[in-house]
């Protein structure tokens, strides 16, 4: 995929008891569109606030995005919780854009932050008969979509540290960790078809309807209607043409809108196992009903979209809505 036009700043700064001491500041790379100058951090007690300034020479607005290592850089999944001010989509050019972050966790001199300012302005990708916008979100880019008046994921996440699933139930955690699993505990699986996701872990842990969870800023969980939604922007054959053309050998898919939809499998609740990897994918929704929570399956042998309520221990895909 072709990233451009994106600006990455870096910081690190260690976090102590009673007050947090910034050690440096560092620009990593540059890019001329646009550009992020004067980047500063302030800290008192556990409130960090980064000012920068961002200008481009084609657009006037940007997204803005902040990503968080606890150890050193070697990953970059830290949730860090919720930011204000000058973050997210929609950002406008101009000087001293803050953004605050409140640090509420346990001393750690190994925490870095990422600060990426991108115009999107020729960040394209052409893929079977589409025009793909490219967004980048934790270290790793994604193609989007519109369908209709929805913007969507046409990847499906793929953020968070590996676990094994080793038992049946609830095995992700609140945590403060991002946690996934991928296909037969396979780290390859991953990367080919996205994380599995318990739906507490997708949600981060809370339950309000389009919640952001673990989607990046500006994007949320889809509601089980706006999944339905989606499915009357295509007509016949529906979910062909939501379906990757490479998604089954032997089938026939068009993947007309761009969904982009493979079939990732899931891991099963009662046993712990994962079961239907190239048959079936499942779509968590942000809709639950006490202790199940509403998807979006499709089937490898069958044309139709389904809607299901299943049990929230299940790992199934996740796909991000735009706001």
């Amino acid at each position: 995929m072709k990233i451009k036009n994106r600006l990455l700043y870096i910081a690190s700064f260690v976090f102590l008891t009673a007050q947090l001491l910034m050690l440096s500041s560092v620009e990593v790379f540059a890019n001329t569109n646009p550009t992020v100058t004067n980047v500063a951090f302030t800290i008192s007690g556990t409130t960090v606030t980064v000012t920068y300034d961002v200008a481009d020479a084609e657009e006037s607005t940007f997204t803005v995005y902040m990503e968080v290592s606890d150890d050193g850089g070697t990953t970059w999944d830290f949730d860090y919780g919720a930011t204000t001010g000058d973050i997210g989509p929609n950002v406008a050019a101009g000087n001293t854009k803050t953004i605050t972050w409140e640090y509420t966790g346990a001393e750690n001199s190994n925490f870095i932050i990422k600060i990426l300012a991108d115009d999107l302005f020729g960040d394209q990708e052409y893929y079977q008969g589409n025009i793909f916008d490219i967004i980048t979100y934790s270290g790793q880019d994604y193609k989007t979509i519109t369908i209709g008046t929805q913007t969507w994921f046409a990847e499906n996440l793929n953020v968070g540290t590996k676990i094994n699933s080793t038992t049946n139930g609830f095995e992700q955690t609140d945590n403060s960790i991002m946690e996934k699993y991928c296909y037969n505990n396979n780290a390859s699986n991953c990367d080919t078809y996205g994380g599995l996701y318990e739906w507490t872990e997708a949600m981060q842990y809370v339950t309000t309807e389009g919640t952001q969870g673990i989607c990046p800023s500006g994007w949320h969980i889809p509601t089980l209607a706006e999944y339905q939604t989606l499915e009357t922007y295509v007509v016949g054959d529906r979910a062909t043409k939501l379906i990757d053309e490479n998604a089954r050998s032997g089938y026939t898919y068009t993947n007309e809108t761009g969904f982009s939809a493979l079939f990732a499998g899931y891991r099963y609740n009662y046993t712990g196992y994962f079961y239907n990897l190239g048959r079936y994918t499942n779509f968590w929704s942000s809709t639950e009903y006490g202790s199940v929570a509403g998807n979006m399956l499709l089937r490898s042998n069958y044309s139709y979209v389904y809607f299901y309520y299943d049990d929230k221990s299940h790992g199934f895909s996740v796909r991000c809505l735009k706001d």
